[in-house]
């Protein structure tokens, strides 16, 4: 990895006790880039995080920022040394002191004229110019949160955590207020780190998102990469709606399945013959009322501005189809679908049970695929 990034996370293995519980995690942040940890409850995204922050030891491996070494095997900076601010999923505020006097909480060492400027800095910054001398109770959840975010930036740390700070707000202040927050941290140009399972919080926030699973990123990239160009079978399944088609290999470039012969313009990596698995989202299939492809609806969804529909095909596989909200069809009716693939992902078939393929390639192959 390069050693000029601000913070590195080299080949990091965290264990309690016995138990390895992060495995070889490798993460890098420039300054000023918003990285997020992805994953399912306990797939260890919290308890590296609490590494970074210096809370937990390495086993093997290293932290650093900046250049300096944070954690190795034998050496361990101690938190208060690292200049990293974190925000808690319980914002944390002090009841009894006012808005000014948490954000100062900080910064007490900082001559008196230097905190009024930086707590009115930050309040302008959070979009409360006006609430200095009120208390946490006085304020509303969302207020409270931009509250404990600039007590956290007040000492201007190297590196802000976010340990699923909004996941105690409702959906629709989550959705106005997690970009409020990317922008004030790209105002600051603070480098920071989220952890989230929520994948629409990790997008409208991350420039950068490691997605777990078991103590193990799988993969690293942006949410345009994560989603369109899955490199294992649990972030093709995890990171947005899709289901898995059965399909065989055709040859270099297509394969076979029951949406018929699908081409694409990269080579795919497999043997002709071979059953693979194709991963269609719901906008791959188009409602088309003119289309021989026809499917019955067995679930619908009304979802505003358009409908989600599961329509089963003949031979009993089911597909994902978003039509507009005006197409508004009854479960069990036939409806006629079309092929918008902008490009295979193809992924090796594997036990459910047990995770493991038959095949040596574990990674997806896409490619820019065409319907003929």
């Amino acid at each position: 990895m390069n050693r000029a990034k601000h913070l590195n996370v080299e080949n990091v293995t965290l264990a309690y006790g016995e138990d390895d519980i992060v495995h070889n995690a490798s993460l890098s942040l420039d300054k000023g880039e918003i990285g997020c940890l992805l994953g399912p409850s306990g797939c260890g995204k919290s308890t590296l995080l609490r590494a970074i922050a210096g809370f937990e030891p390495v086993k093997s491996g290293h932290i650093s920022m900046r250049g300096q070494l944070l954690s190795n095997p034998q050496d361990r900076v101690p938190t208060e040394q690292r200049k990293i601010g974190m925000v808690f999923q319980d914002i944390a505020l002090f009841p009894h002191l006012s808005i000014s006097e948490n954000i100062v909480f900080g910064i007490k060492k900082w001559s008196k004229s230097d905190q009024k400027r930086r707590v009115q800095e930050l309040l302008t910054l959070i979009g409360l110019p006006d609430i200095a001398d009120r208390y946490p109770h006085s304020l509303s959840g969302g207020q409270q949160q931009r509250v404990a975010l600039a007590r956290a930036m007040a000492p201007k740390p190297d590196l802000l955590l976010l340990d699923e700070p909004f996941s105690g707000l409702d959906a629709n202040l989550r959705e106005t207020l997690v970009p409020e927050i990317r922008d004030i941290l790209r105002k600051e140009q603070m480098s920071a780190i989220l952890v989230t399972h929520d994948q629409m919080e990790a997008f409208a926030m991350a420039d950068k998102i490691a997605v777990m699973q078991n103590g193990r990123i799988q993969q690293c990239g942006t949410a345009f990469n994560i989603y369109h160009e899955p490199k294992t079978r649990f972030v093709a399944d995890f990171i947005g709606l899709g289901e898995f088609l059965q399909a065989s290999i055709k040859d270099e470039y297509s394969v076979d399945s029951v949406l018929g012969c699908l081409v694409g313009d990269e080579p795919l990596g497999y043997a002709p013959g071979t059953p693979v698995e194709l991963l269609i989202r719901p906008d791959d299939i188009q409602h088309c009322e003119e289309s021989p492809l026809t499917g019955r609806i067995v679930s619908k969804w009304f979802r505003g501005s358009h409908y989600l529909y599961h329509v089963q095909l003949d031979n009993g596989e089911v597909l994902p189809c978003i039509t507009a909200c005006h197409h508004d069809h009854d479960v069990g009716e036939d409806l006629g679908i079309s092929i918008e693939l902008d490009h295979l992902v193809v992924l090796p078939i594997c036990d459910p049970e047990t995770g493991l393929c038959d095949l040596q390639e574990s990674e997806v192959v896409q490619t820019q695929a065409i319907a003929r």
